[in-house]
């Protein structure tokens, strides 16, 4: 048995037991936490000491709705027409990128963007990919890149009519061969992913119903209602709503993720409530592409996850942004620590074995240290508030019992020439882009 026991920590897990410990020990063994507590009780130890130093920790972070594909994106040039509604955003912007991508490129963004993520404390990624022109073995190099930086991976291509039914075609065998090739695999999992409804004919949506027959155990990940335009094309498709239109097809069920939900109705979520699915919210891309504000009786009701769509990879800059968007037009207020921190470990171990997202025995060592030194006293009835407003980057972070990032360099890997090479890559995404 590989045992570490590591000291000298403060430790902080909201919505969690326990939620707070000052000067915590933590037992690991074989990178499961054995025991967490801040009285030592570790018998017959004989495996290695860490001092932490007085670090904080928190759960690693999970993150329930991504696109690592649009890493690449920090920087580029304008589009050449400038977009005036949400599908010409789609158009413009993001569908010339995704296109732009071959396996290199493709390659560089799964590598920054998951380095970024693990930087910024998260240890477990959904991802939504798109990359048209190289679908064969791409959820298999986004896997294997996942895998390496010890980041357990939710997968899916996002399947889409868009560019042709060949394509389509395509991208749905990529999501099978990926539901069929990970079933066992403890840190990774895959759904079968769906762009919207709105890029989907009414025959590919029933190949995707058959397809999944033979996979019972598995999911859709779909963006649902993001814009008003997905809602009115199920409409002139004769459906009262895109909630409606999936359901038809058999696609709501408790394996499903739907992304988005802003223009759902009452009638949806009861829908959504009687089929298990859940909802992934992500307030900071909303806003910017002005596309409306969830709810709040929506994500309380069906226990919304917390995505960021792509935007970014700090979840605690998520919690932060949302509940000021949210102050800034809405006095109905959500509790977005609690999206974070209990609903989306709800969600992701509905799909993983070691149960992650929570600092308590049986989970997964996922930790992130932060090298805190706070300015004000901090105590177990406050220390939400240092949490969220003090606590910046984190220096150390460890999955699977195992550290990735130490004393702020990231183990294993040549950060560097991953940059260097993603650099190359964007630039020739950009010229790509250029020329569609």
């Amino acid at each position: 048995m590989s045992q570490k026991l590591l000291h000298n920590l403060r430790v902080m897990n909201p919505y969690g037991d326990p939620e707070y410990l000052e000067n915590a020990y933590i037992l690991i063994e074989d990178g499961t936490i054995s025991s967490i507590s801040d009285v030592l009780t570790a018998d017959d130890f004989s495996g290695e000491t860490i001092d932490m130093g007085g670090k904080t920790v928190l759960p690693g972070m999970i993150n329930a709705h991504t696109h690592l594909y649009s890493t690449l994106a920090l920087g580029m040039p304008p589009p050449k027409n400038t977009p005036t509604n949400f599908v010409e955003i789609l158009k413009e912007i993001w569908w010339k990128l995704d296109l732009g991508l071959d396996r290199e490129s493709t390659k560089a963004s799964f590598e920054t963007g998951l380095l970024d993520a693990l930087r910024n404390g998260v240890t477990t990624v959904i991802d939504h990919h798109a990359s048209p022109n190289f679908v064969n073995g791409s959820l298999e190099l986004l896997a294997n890149t996942a895998d390496k930086l010890g980041i357990n991976i939710c997968l899916c291509f996002e399947s889409s009519d868009r560019n042709g039914l060949d394509n389509f075609q395509e991208e749905l065998q990529e999501n099978l061969n990926a539901i069929a090739k990970y079933t066992d695999h403890p840190h990774i999992e895959a759904l079968l992913g769906l762009h919207a409804s709105f890029t989907l004919s009414d025959e590919s949506l029933q190949k995707v119903s058959d397809a999944l027959k033979e996979f019972p155990e598995t999911g859709i990940h779909i963006h649902v209602a993001e814009d008003l335009a997905d809602e009115k094309d199920a409409q002139r498709k004769g459906y009262a709503s895109v909630i409606q239109r999936l359901d038809h097809f058999g696609l709501l069920t408790n394996r499903a993720l739907i992304i988005h939900g802003v223009f759902i109705t009452r009638e949806d979520r009861h829908t959504l409530l009687k089929s298990g699915c859940r909802l992934i919210h992500n307030p900071t891309s909303n806003a910017g592409n002005q596309v409306g504000i969830l709810e709040t009786e929506i994500i309380e009701s069906l226990h919304a996850g917390l995505g960021t769509d792509g935007k970014q990879n700090n979840m605690l800059s998520e919690v932060r942004e949302g509940a000021l968007i949210r102050s800034a037009a809405s006095d109905h207020q959500v509790d977005y620590l609690k999206l974070l921190f209990d609903h989306n470990p709800e969600i992701v171990n509905r799909f993983f074995k070691p149960t992650l997202g929570h600092l308590s025995p049986g989970n997964q060592a996922d930790l992130v240290f932060y090298d805190y030194l706070p300015r004000t006293e901090i105590n177990r009835d406050n220390f939400i508030k240092h949490l969220l407003y003090g606590l910046g980057k984190p220096c150390d972070v460890m999955t699977r019992g195992e550290f990735r990032l130490k004393d702020n360099v990231i183990l294993n890997i040549d950060e560097k020439e991953v940059l260097r090479q993603a650099q190359v890559q964007s630039r020739r995404v950009w010229d790509a882009m250029e020329k569609i």
